[in-house]
């Protein structure tokens, strides 16, 4: 098997080391490279100092076939990628005057003189390629480093870091150049599946020897508040074939965990919820004192339509759920009713830095009654319990 292509990307300013601002560009690049087939085996994120950009990109040129940063473009003091590059290269900055009218022309354009720092935008790295800039005055820069000779070469594309200007450039000139210049014939797909209900570490024990690492397709998993992700991913000529190549371990995965798995790419609980119960023609009713709603909003925010979400009742009223739901009782066919609240904190079972929820479900042929209980840090309990009610509609029967 040919040696992998090694991407690195760079993101570049003080607003995002400082965490004032989220990086979005790096995920957005990262995903770009892995579906061309590039491996991205590196981020790095550096603030606006010269001195630490160079050692950036010096570390970069040595371990990445190609490099892809954002930021560091403009016309101020701060933005120094040009001459990171510059001097990591050991040339010089060189005017190109084409680029320079083209920034002219787009101020004029704007009612507006060019200010004399935005000259810089029209000097480039001796040796570098243009990466045009159709719709601003910061345009890109396409530069190779060499390396020994055992070891080729990197090449680098430094991008604005305006979203909708670096994913133009992008598009139109990056993604053919990276194509163009490393023969790319392979697409790297990706499936996610969700899972709910147990952990992380169980599931992992379940799938035995399918989370091992050079496996093909690679399954990877994470976690996120209680959701259990399992990423399977695969390269090969089109997406239809990584899809293929996938199909026996996903068939493999879903039959081993059965419920646990209710959705796949990006679907949140409440969608599930919604897919199935508008299965089986079945309206949701709501009625919560104790989770302030959330559950209901999920699932509105899930059917827009409202053709499975009937609506509900919040409040905090000092009845049990059995008092709270006469009300809505005899069901007909066609209805699931779902009360929420929280146990009797004067029972002696409650104790101090714990969470207890009581949770009652009904439909014409069945009725359960769940007690949730949670430890842990205060600030996650509520989404657990959230998307425990939401598994239990997902699961009632």
């Amino acid at each position: 098997m040919p040696h992998p292509v090694v991407a690195e990307v760079i993101a570049i300013g003080d607003e995002l080391t400082s965490g004032f601002r989220l990086d979005t560009n790096t995920q957005w690049l990262s995903r770009q490279l892995e579906e061309l087939g590039l491996h991205v085996g590196f981020h790095s994120t550096v603030g606006d100092d010269l001195a630490s950009i160079e050692q950036v990109i010096d570390v970069a040129r040595n371990r990445a076939d190609v490099i892809v940063a954002t930021g560091g473009l403009g016309p101020t003091a701060d933005d120094l990628t040009r001459h990171g590059i510059k001097n990591v290269a050991n040339v010089e900055l060189q005017p190109d005057l084409n680029i320079l009218q083209h920034i002219e022309k787009m101020f004029a354009s704007r009612g507006r003189e060019m200010p004399s720092n935005n000259r810089i935008q029209a000097m480039f790295p001796a040796g570098a390629i243009i990466v045009p800039n159709p719709e601003g005055t910061a345009p890109g820069i396409e530069f190779r480093f060499s390396r020994n000779p055992a070891e080729g070469h990197c090449t680098m594309f430094a991008l604005p870091g305006v979203p909708a200007e670096m994913k133009q450039m992008w598009q139109q000139s990056v993604e053919p150049r990276l194509r163009q210049s490393f023969d790319l014939k392979l697409t790297t797909h990706h499936h996610l599946l969700h899972c709910f209900g147990t952990g992380e570490s169980a599931i992992e024990t379940m799938l035995s020897n399918m989370i091992e690492r050079g496996r093909d397709p690679l399954v990877g998993i994470t976690a996120s508040a209680a959701t259990i992700s399992l990423r399977l991913s695969t390269k090969a000529e089109s997406v239809e074939a990584c899809q293929l190549k996938m199909e026996a371990t996903l068939v493999e995965i879903k039959q081993t965990l059965g419920d646990l798995v209710y959705g796949e790419n990006g679907q949140q609980l409440e969608d599930a919820v919604v897919q199935k119960q508008r299965a089986k023609n079945q309206t949701v009713y709501i009625v919560d004192d104790g989770l302030h709603g959330e559950v209901a909003r999920r699932l509105s925010m899930a059917d827009p339509d409202r053709t499975i979400f009937a609506g509900g009742t919040i409040g905090h009223q000092n009845q049990s759920i059995e008092e709270r739901l006469k009300p809505f009782l005899p069901l007909d066919q066609q209805t699931m009713l779902v009360g929420i609240g929280p146990i009797d904190r004067h029972e002696e079972t409650v104790k101090a830095g714990e969470s207890y929820f009581d949770v009652a479900v009904y439909s014409l042929h069945d009725f359960a009654r769940h007690n949730l209980r949670y430890s842990g840090h205060s600030s996650w309990r509520e989404e657990r319990a959230v998307k425990d009610v939401l598994n239990l509609i997902r699961l009632h029967d």
